[in-house]
């Protein structure tokens, strides 16, 4: 099964989130650019930054 992935790009992070689906990648990346760095990021730009992991895999894509 493959997971949807995003690498926080804010300068110092690295946050590592991943989700079920797109639609929880969004709100999930949303929730931590919000609450961590008091900002916003587009979905369009979520998606299009977007991997498919496997079940389990975490870290930046090589």
């Amino acid at each position: 099964m493959k997971r949807k992935q995003f690498v926080c790009l804010e300068a110092g992070c690295e946050r590592v989130i991943e989700a079920n689906n797109d639609e929880e990648l969004v709100r999930a990346v949303q929730e931590h650019v919000a609450e961590a760095h008091n900002s916003f990021e587009l979905e369009d730009f979520i998606l299009a930054g977007a991997t498919e992991v496997d079940c389990g895999t975490t870290g930046p894509p090589p």
